[in-house]
């Protein structure tokens, strides 16, 4: 009697299991399916990023509004904000700040730190430009008005007019907005606003007239 053969015997069957290789079939199905998903992510994705880019520069120019006022308690001395646009959305605005008793603010236009009417602070540059936020084709801010300036009070910061140093009305407006705007209507779809009190403290809300609001800011 013969002892039985231990183990089996594997008979190849091209039916028992699946090539481990994708069909070109396959293959397009998948591609089909990334290129859909990818399509519906990306103005999402475009959107967070034109965001997180608002806010960057919001922040940005409320951390140098907040710093001239700083100076001007940490000094004893007043200390002028500028800034000058020639309207409407224009990539060719400044704005910059200067130690008071000068008669007039400083000119955020001069470019030689040799003159007197530089933006500056003990020879320190307070003056900035498109190119120190965005580049140079991205329309995103705009200023009311358009040119203009005032001043923090040594005391108690608040803001003055830098002339006579009487209490301005504190409509001070520095508007940062997306560049994607809504085809139908033309709307830019994101907007934040930078506003300074009398008592010289700078906020931000987002403006809920655009399409979409900015999250984490009050509504304008």
């Amino acid at each position: 009697m013969f002892a039985k053969q231990q183990g089996r015997h594997h008979v190849n069957n091209p039916h028992s299991r699946r090539n481990g290789g994708f069909t070109i079939l396959e293959l397009m199905v998948t591609i089909v399916i990334l290129a859909i998903l990818l399509s519906l992510a990306m103005p999402s994705w475009v959107g967070f990023k034109q965001k997180r880019e608002l806010s960057g520069f919001a922040e940005q120019i409320t951390s140098y509004l907040n710093l001239a006022q700083s100076e001007a308690i940490k000094r004893n001395e007043t200390v002028s904000f500028s800034w000058d646009s020639p309207g409407g959305h224009n990539k060719n605005w400044c704005m910059g700040a200067s130690m008071f008793p000068q008669n007039t603010p400083c000119d955020c236009e001069e470019t030689d730190d040799t003159q007197a009417d530089y933006c500056s602070i003990d020879g320190v540059s307070y003056r900035w430009v498109q190119s120190d936020f965005a580049n140079a084709d991205y329309d995103f801010i705009h200023m009311n008005p358009n040119d203009s300036s005032f001043a923090f009070d040594p005391i108690r910061g608040i803001v003055v007019d830098i002339e006579d140093t009487e209490s301005t009305d504190g409509d001070y407006l520095f508007y940062v907005h997306s560049d994607m705007k809504n085809e139908q209507n033309n709307k830019r779809l994101y907007e934040l606003q930078i506003r300074m009190s009398l008592t010289g403290r700078a906020t931000i809300c987002t403006d809920d007239d655009r399409d979409r609001v900015v999250g984490g800011y009050a509504i304008c």
